[in-house]
């Protein structure tokens, strides 16, 4: 069993897991009167802690949003008693804003481990291939940093032996990619705008200027900053043709695909930790766990 069909069993069954609360906590979060993005940035300074957040510390992690709009969510947090400013774009949980997340984390866990199909010793011996995969990587030698998935850690419940153990464990290794990712294309100089234009057009999801501002407006940054985009790709001749024509050159095709297998370099790397036969229980584990959730 390849690494890569072992991880896209994994992100599968994550998407199944994650229906399994939202039933439950979208009441949650609708009678707060927040939506998933305010919500996940409390998980993030949660996580942080004992440090301040700060825009900077969202977009180590999260590069393609721009600070100010991170700088917005903190503010609307704080506007709603959640988070306690402590400096200049400093921000700390509140007692209110640490018991919401408290309560959200408690809320998914319960449904997840009331809704898993396995049966004992299958959950187990799920939580423990992925368990060695997520400390085989923690501990493995850079690159990447472990930045992301030391903060996802800090998360992981005490029962290991539990649906919410293992969805833990999805969110540490997909914590993990980010750090592969990051580190396979940050050390080229390119900026985070132009290399997310340069995956959407890459992956034919957008192919001029007005479709990646439409796509990708929610980032926070200005149309300019994606037009300065294409034309830093432009200069490095990855992108070649006009603002509603774009182009994906055989350069810049050929450096895309190096992010992609550097990515997956470094992110499969650790998973040498499991043997031919685990690999072959951990495929069927995970298939079992994606058939029998609803």
């Amino acid at each position: 069993m390849d690494n890569q069909t072992l991880w896209e069993l994994v992100r599968k069954a994550w998407t199944k897991i994650n229906k399994l609360y939202q039933p439950v906590v979208d009441p949650f979060l609708q009678e707060l009167s927040l939506d998933w993005r305010i919500m996940g940035l409390l998980l993030a300074v949660l996580t942080f802690e004992p440090e301040d957040t700060t825009p900077g510390h969202l977009t180590v992690r999260g590069p393609y949003t721009s600070p100010e709009e991170y700088l917005k969510r903190l503010e609307l947090a704080t506007e709603k008693g959640m988070l306690n400013g402590t400096g200049e774009n400093r921000f700390r949980l509140t007692a209110k804003g640490r018991q919401i997340a408290q309560d959200f984390i408690r809320l998914a866990r319960q449904a997840m481990d009331t809704g898993n199909p396995l049966f004992v010793p299958d959950t187990s011996q799920l939580a423990e291939y992925m368990r060695r995969l997520v400390f085989t990587s923690v501990e493995s030698p850079p690159p990447p940093d472990k930045w992301s998935i030391k903060l996802s850690m800090k998360l992981l419940p005490e029962e290991k032996d539990s649906l919410s153990y293992i969805e833990q464990t999805f969110s540490c290794m997909g914590a993990y990619r980010d750090d592969s990712h990051l580190a396979a294309w940050q050390s080229s100089g390119l900026s985070a705008t132009a290399l997310e234009t340069l995956t959407l057009v890459w992956r034919d999801e957008a192919s001029s200027l007005d479709q990646l501002y439409e796509k990708l407006s929610y980032r926070g940054y200005t149309r300019q900053v994606y037009a300065d985009a294409i034309a830093e790709l432009r200069d490095r001749k990855y992108l070649s043709g006009a603002l509603s024509a774009l182009r994906l050159t055989h350069e810049g095709q050929r450096f895309r695909q190096r992010v992609e297998d550097t990515t997956n370099k470094y992110f499969f790397a650790p998973w040498a930790c499991l043997d031919v036969q685990e690999r072959k229980s951990l495929a069927g584990l995970l298939t079992q766990l994606w058939d029998n959730l609803p």
